[in-house]
């Protein structure tokens, strides 16, 4: 009897709970080392095809892009035509992407791989978490997605280990290879799970989809292009320009609509807002570390994938550890202190990490690493759940879904401002100092070794400015959360977890 035979039949039975829980935890811990692993595997990437920087950049950003666009989207289309079949559409197309960037014969093809995978993952994670949500009640809810949440955690903490172990052995190619096998096998699965579906769903708000992955996407391409068209170009200003049209439709478009894709009227929740400042501001932590240190260590250390991988460790191992913690610490100590606390390591472990230089040994890292980490790892404890607690019960899963809107598009928006400083200031810097500025500058950013000490340097200075920027929007972030998160008075709120979406969903859900 075949694999596929097996799963239809089984398929026609409800599942036991506990498959549900496997796969989407399979699915969400694979979304985050595709992410990952992309920095990881950028050198390698640009030695095979010698691509422009803009171009390079896109492998990590154009996922990016299209994971943070498309979150509410794919939440109302699968309360409305199934989450099993929007979870199994998603995790497909993931594999598929994944595969094909795997195989990839040039830079372009690895592009748009990665752009495809963004929104397979988006429509994974987005149903993965209703799937959950349907089929776990009570208790069994809340330990179901601290698991949902460790598997995500664990996949960001690890991806950058993983993919330096691929890299190791079999090439760049072997960072995508991994996400494509386990991708393509739960989709095998997939029918095994129950479907679900909200008969009062809203529609899709196809106007503010619309507008709003358009604007992100141009938003970004300036930002990607600006440092080789010059940012006065017409082509960088006129697509900041066309973004900030998009983004003033975007807001007619929700102000009017009658079921938007953003609820404008939580904007002026203080408390949530403060909450989803903070974890914009953590994206500037997050995705410097994570994408554009493996290229420096390759680049001025000359170090190994592997080797890039086991340093990050350091900061992404806390981010396991600290979550169990911070639950505890809970019972004793206010989310204000919490938030404030956990943002003020953040902001002391980047601003520590500027000794980062040519010929540091891991012995100076380890400290800063360590310490951003801690940090890191109490806020992804609680920024979910406090994010949704800050606004009225009716209102929690709206407030879910543009949290995470918020925090995807820092996080998107994040690695390519990064990518452009890197690039801007050592061109910058290098100009009149070599031959040709602009091509060491582009070996640099590939990940290319280099033995010229004054394009370390430069590198190492437009590094640091990156670093700084995080360090200062972390701790611009604490006095915010101090005067946001005051006490008020005891009102309904809905249950803190890891996962905001599980809360988002009454405990009796239509299926």
């Amino acid at each position: 009897m075949s694999v596929t035979t097996t799963v239809q039949r089984l398929s026609k039975k409800q599942a036991p709970s506990w498959v549900t829980l496997l796969l989407v935890s399979l699915a969400v811990f694979n979304i985050p080392v595709a992410l990952t692993g992309a920095g990881v595997a950028l050198p390698g990437v640009a030695e095979a095809f010698h691509p422009s920087t803009q171009l390079l950049q896109w492998v990590v950003v154009g996922y990016n892009v299209m994971f943070a666009s498309l979150m509410l989207a794919f939440g109302t289309l699968a309360d409305r035509i199934g989450r099993r079949r929007v979870f199994q559409f998603g995790i497909t197309v993931f594999g598929i992407a994944a595969a094909v960037a795997t195989f990839a014969p040039s830079i372009v093809v690895l592009d748009l791989a990665r752009a495809v995978g963004g929104i397979g993952a988006s429509a994974a994670l987005t149903s993965g978490s209703t799937l959950i949500a349907a089929r776990f009640h009570g208790p069994a809810r809340v330990r179901a997605f601290g698991i949902f949440g460790t598997a995500l955690g664990a996949g960001l903490a690890f991806g950058p280990l993983i993919s330096g172990v691929m890299v190791s052995a079999i090439g760049w190619r072997g960072v995508f290879a991994v996400p494509a096998a386990v991708g393509l096998l739960v989709a095998a699965l997939s029918p095994l799970l129950s479907e679900s579906r909200n008969p009062a769903a809203q529609r899709l708000d196809w106007p503010g989809t619309l507008s709003f992955t358009a604007g992100l996407f141009l938003f970004i391409f300036a930002l990607v292009q600006g440092p080789a068209s010059g940012w006065t170009s017409p082509l960088v200003l006129g697509s900041f320009a066309a973004f900030i049209a998009l983004m003033v439709l975007f807001y007619m478009v929700e102000k009017h609509h009658t079921t938007p894709m953003f609820d404008l009227s939580l904007l002026r929740h203080s408390r949530f807002m403060g909450i989803s400042a903070t974890a914009m501001a953590l994206a500037f932590s997050l995705l410097p570390l994570l994408v554009l240190l493996p290229t420096y260590f390759s680049a001025v250390e000359g170090y190994s994938a592997l080797h890039s991988g086991g340093i990050l460790v350091l900061f992404t191992t806390p981010m396991l550890v600290m979550p169990l913690f911070a639950t505890h610490m809970s019972r004793l100590l206010p989310l204000r202190t919490q938030l404030a606390g956990a943002m003020t390591l953040v902001a002391g472990g980047m601003a520590w990490l500027s000794v980062i230089g040519p010929g540091v040994g891991i012995g100076a890292l380890a400290g800063p690493l360590l310490v951003a980490g801690f940090g890191y790892g109490v806020t992804l404890a609680v920024l979910d759940g406090a994010a949704v607690s800050s606004v009225e019960l009716e209102q929690a899963g709206m407030a879910a879904g543009m949290f995470n809107a918020f925090r995807l598009t820092a996080d998107t928006a994040a690695a390519a401002i990064g990518g452009s400083l890197l690039i801007s200031i050592t061109a910058a810097q290098l100009a009149g100092r070599v031959a040709n500025a602009d091509a060491v500058t582009e070996d640099l950013n590939g990940g290319v070794h280099t033995t010229l000490p004054v394009a370390a340097e430069a590198f190492t200075s437009a590094l640091h400015v990156v670093i700084w920027l995080g360090a200062g929007l972390a701790a611009v972030t604490v006095p915010i959360l101090l005067r946001t998160l005051r006490p008020q008075p005891q009102r309904s709120t809905v249950l803190a977890s890891s996962a905001s979406s599980a809360q988002a969903i009454p405990e009796k859900d239509p299926v």
